[in-house]
């Protein structure tokens, strides 16, 4: 028992011996809170005019073509976001339509009633794009009809887009003359999507 009493004073002495130095030690703490990882706004948007912008806008309408008439719509594209965009593409949705009771001199020749033939007849002359103090022409879409150009990808530009930057985009589309009747009274719908990516 002796023996037990001693092992344990001489444990609460070595514990004492060593908790001693313990607590003279310098000691220090540093914190860094609230750290924070966060996302930049990825955002375009449309005008007509440049002067206010939006994520949906009607650009154009045109009406009493007649084969041989051409008109010229302008837009403008906004990098609203702290992003360059790095490609963006515009896709049309065209839809042909009968616009109303047909004319005797289109009945005559027009089979399909429901369906108009104009996005057929509509070609585009020309498709500009302007950056700053430069422009550029779209080759791909020159001479192709409405129709032709329905649902494809029409590359825009061939360097970023930086933040704040505007872009203005010119489109020529003529009415062929080589329409004819089966035209008249004839509508044609035009979607536009614009697509963005970083």
């Amino acid at each position: 028992m002796k023996h037990v009493k001693v092992v344990a004073i001489g444990l609460l002495v070595a514990l004492l011996i060593l908790a001693g130095p313990a607590r003279s030690l310098f000691t220090d703490v540093a914190l860094s809170e609230n750290n924070e990882i966060s996302s930049g706004e990825f955002d375009i948007a449309i005008s007509k005019d440049g002067s206010r912008f939006y994520n949906d806008a009607k650009l154009f309408e045109f009406s009493n073509l007649k084969p041989g008439d051409e008109r010229t719509f302008s837009f403008y594209v906004k990098n609203r976001g702290d992003i360059d965009v790095s490609r963006l593409t515009m896709v049309l949705h065209v839809s042909d339509l009968e616009d109303g009771t047909m004319s005797p001199a289109e009945k005559a020749v027009d089979n399909t009633t429901d369906v108009g033939e104009l996005s057929e007849y509509l070609i585009v002359k020309e498709l500009k794009v302007y950056l700053g103090n430069d422009s550029w022409t779209v080759d791909s879409v020159k001479g192709k009809s409405l129709k032709e150009l329905s649902g494809e990808e029409i590359e825009l530009i061939d360097r970023p887009l930086k933040e704040g930057e505007t872009l203005r985009v010119t489109m020529t589309v003529e009415f062929s003359k080589e329409a004819g009747n089966e035209c008249q009274t004839d509508r044609v719908l035009v979607n536009m999507k614009l697509n963005a990516e970083q």
